[in-house]
């Protein structure tokens, strides 16, 4: 073909690859608004990640759809391209591509930022193409239009704006349609085809000498294949991956929103059990203050809650003082290791343990005595003994005070405990009762008219006026009502009741309280009251006869000493002249003498007595000496030094003589016991008196051998001996009498050797 050397050269298109670049457009159009919408949907590094993931596939496919349609058109001419400005134009389209994809993804799209937007990627479209007609090299010189040139950049601003406008509008999962979604598509697919197209139309090709052609390479048809065919594989993996991150996002958000159902769900059902449960702590917090048990609950061996009882036990007036201390700082010195023990089986074994009686250390240092059990319990990693465990926020608190009472309830049960409820208006004098309270009081619920008055006719006679004091405190002003009655029933049967109630709110005249039916706990303190003091005439009988030699000692000495003198007296009056004088005094030794022995015989027969006990003022000291009278024989036949430190001036004590002469006299006799078979050191006994802040301290050391730590904790069990033939009765007995009068009894080892007992008792001012 002749190519004229000025007229330009006529140029056509192959129209098949037209339509796969106006194809590869609108894909690149389509992925271009679904890429949009994932950019906007994401935030942080993953909108970065998909911002920057679909401006190279945008960038790709525009750069590609121009390059297939610049490859579409052909000249007479052989055409060669130069491949570093051909990939400058790709990085252009990159670039653009990332503006629109940044612009559309925003949260807010004005008209302002639509129209800077489009500039910026019209430009960059237009740049692109022009730069990659730049890239053609072939024996001719480019020659352009400016009235389409114009035209073309204003179709790429004007196209860019509407890809804008577009893909902002559809980039709402909301919005999303696939058939709106591909109409979009061919819509911008069309725009930038026919910018391209415009572009091209404004080029004129004029005949000239051949260019340089180094770094230029030409296409081959495997070549235009290639590009369109990797094109449209990078676009659609970016299609299938928005795809895959769309479905996945909307079975993330639907899984969110199962999840929130379920928790708006789930919160509900806890705000319904927390209602539930702030009622029943109400309940079990007016509960909780009226007991008259001390509950004491420790963790990691320290108090973490303490009842109102067990802070007022202990002369405490606030929680504070007593929570965090350690539990065996708040338990007797003597009782620490057993405690100790109780705890440790309680941890190990997971079972109660029985009701003990111990000593309690107050906040004064005095002592306090009760019967207290423990109980394991184990919540989430919180083990607690000695009853109960909680938490240190408000609700736990409430969660704790619910579990510790229903604790205390099956306690109560447990030990067959009675226990009614009521509730008492005190300004309409009006109750309320559980169906115990009306067992208890004997009443039906027909035949009670409710009124607090008619009720009291039915408390015994003799705890009227102390039931009544109580009544009046509270209407008073006093917040707690506290009292022990007995109620007699109109069958005559009569019903001991432990009540106790407090004012709920503190202040108002609304009382509730628990009444417990202590009536079989009255019945068995009378007869253990009762069996005690005939064990302990026992015990003192069988003394008696373990004395028998030294008691037969002292009354025949002055019964011969009555018959010597009477034989004295008659032979005075026998002389002649009869010696008046000397028979006077004989018979004046014989009268003293039988006084004395019919005072061992009173000492005696007292002894034996079955009396109950007379509290009187009495001496100590008085108490040590008759009894070391009466032991005398057994002492000197035991071969027993007997030393005494005797404090003169004692206080005195308010006791039964004689109780307190059998605990001395058994002290006695265990230590003579403990001496008998000591050969290698002297078999002594020593028995002090002195003051004690508690009131009048005794204490009876021995030489024997002693005692050790089993022996100590166990040796006042009753039944429990350490003689061969003993029967275990008489320390056990001991202890209940000093107990009895408001002391306490005990054993420690001896420094060197033997054991020392001692026991303190109250003076009669501190009684009084």
């Amino acid at each position: 073909m002749t190519v004229s050397a000025i007229a330009p050269m006529t140029g056509w298109y192959d129209y098949s690859e037209v339509a796969r670049s106006i194809l590869i457009a609108i894909a690149a159009s389509y992925a271009a608004l679904d890429l949009a919408g994932r950019v906007a949907a994401a935030s942080g590094r993953p909108r970065a990640a998909w911002l920057s993931g679909g401006a190279v596939a945008m960038g790709i496919g525009i750069w590609a759809m121009h390059f297939k349609g610049m490859l579409a058109f052909h000249l007479p001419v052989p055409i060669k391209y130069h491949l570093p400005t051909f990939l400058t134009a790709l990085l252009v389209a990159i670039f653009a591509s990332a503006v629109a994809m940044y612009v559309a993804s925003r949260e807010k799209m004005g008209w302002r930022e639509a129209l800077n937007g489009s500039v910026i990627m019209g430009a960059g479209i237009a740049a692109l193409h022009y730069i990659a007609m730049a890239a053609m090299r072939l024996p001719a010189i480019t020659r352009y239009s400016p009235l389409l040139v114009t035209a073309s950049l204003l179709l790429a601003v004007l196209f860019s704006l509407i890809a804008l406008l577009m893909a902002f509008d559809l980039r709402e999962e909301t919005r999303w349609t696939v058939p709106r979604r591909i109409g979009s598509g061919i819509v911008m697919g069309l725009a930038v085809s026919a910018m391209h197209y415009t572009g091209m139309a404004a080029a004129r090709f004029i005949p000239s000498p051949p260019p340089d052609f180094s770094h230029a390479v030409s296409i081959s048809a495997v070549g235009n294949n290639a590009i369109g065919i990797v094109t449209l594989i990078v676009l659609v993996a970016a299609m299938v991956t928005s795809s895959v991150d769309r479905r996945t996002m909307t079975e993330v958000e639907r899984l969110n929103q199962e999840l929130e159902r379920r928790v708006l769900e789930r919160t509900s059902q806890l705000t319904a059990a927390n209602d539930a449960l702030t009622e029943s702590e109400e309940r079990f917090r007016r509960l909780v203050e009226a007991l008259p048990d001390a509950l004491y609950v420790h963790s990691g061996g320290k108090i973490v809650f303490v009842n109102p009882f067990g802070i007022r036990l202990l002369g405490a007036q606030q929680p504070e003082q007593l929570v965090g201390k350690d539990i065996l700082e708040i338990v007797h010195p003597d009782y620490r290791d057993l405690i100790r023990q109780r705890i440790q089986r309680c941890y190990e074994t997971g079972t109660a343990s029985s009701p003990q009686e111990c000593f309690l250390v107050a906040l004064d240092g005095s002592s306090v005595q009760v019967e207290s059990a423990g109980f394991p319990i184990n919540w989430k990693g919180l083990p607690a003994v000695e009853v109960v465990a909680r938490d240190i926020k408000e609700r736990k608190r409430a969660e704790q005070a619910v579990r510790e009472w229903q604790l205390r309830l099956e306690l109560a049960q447990r030990v067959g405990l009675r226990i009614g409820l009521w509730e008492w208006d005190m300004v309409a004098d009006t109750v309320v009762w559980s169906d115990e309270t009306y067992r208890q009081w004997g009443f039906s619920r027909d035949d009670f008219s409710g009124r607090g008055e008619d009720a009291r006719l039915r408390i015994h006679p003799k705890d009227k006026l102390l039931v009544e004091g109580a009544v009046q405190t509270v209407r008073s002003g006093g917040s707690e009502f506290s009292a022990q009655y007995r109620v007699v029933r109109p069958d005559g049967t009569m019903c001991w009741i432990d009540a106790h109630g407090v004012a709920i709110p503190a202040g108002s005249p609304r009382m509730v309280g628990i009444g417990i039916d202590i009536t079989d706990q009255k019945k068995n303190e009378q007869s253990l009251q009762e069996a005690k003091a005939e064990l302990a005439r026992v015990s003192r009988i069988v003394t008696m006869g373990e004395l028998t030699a030294s008691i037969a000692h002292e009354i025949n000495q002055p019964l011969a000493a009555v018959a010597a003198n009477a034989s004295a007296s008659l032979h005075w009056l026998a002389v002649q002249p009869p010696n008046l004088d000397e028979a006077r005094q004989a018979m004046t030794n014989a009268m003293n003498e039988a006084n004395r022995a019919s005072g061992v015989i009173d000492r005696l027969r007292t002894l034996l007595k079955k009396v109950p006990p007379q509290l009187r003022p009495v001496d100590v000291n008085e108490v040590i000496r008759d009894v070391l009278a009466l032991a005398q024989g057994e002492l000197v036949t035991g071969g027993v030094t007997t030393r005494t430190e005797l404090t003169p001036d004692l206080p005195t004590v308010l006791g039964d003589r004689v109780q307190l002469q059998q605990v001395v006299l058994n002290l006695i006799m265990n230590a003579i016991d403990a001496m008998i078979n000591i050969k290698d050191r002297p078999r002594t006994l020593l028995i002090r008196s002195a003051t004690n802040a508690e009131g009048v301290l005794v204490e009876v050391h021995d030489s024997g051998k002693g005692l050790n730590t089993d022996q100590v904790s166990r040796i006042f069990d009753s039944f429990f001996t350490t003689k061969p033939d003993g029967i275990g009765m008489g320390l056990s007995i001991s202890r209940s009498i000093v107990e009895a009068h408001g002391g306490r009894l005990w054993a420690v080892p001896g420094s060197l050797h033997g054991a020392i007992f001692q026991f303190v008792l109250p003076s009669a001012d501190k009684n009084a």
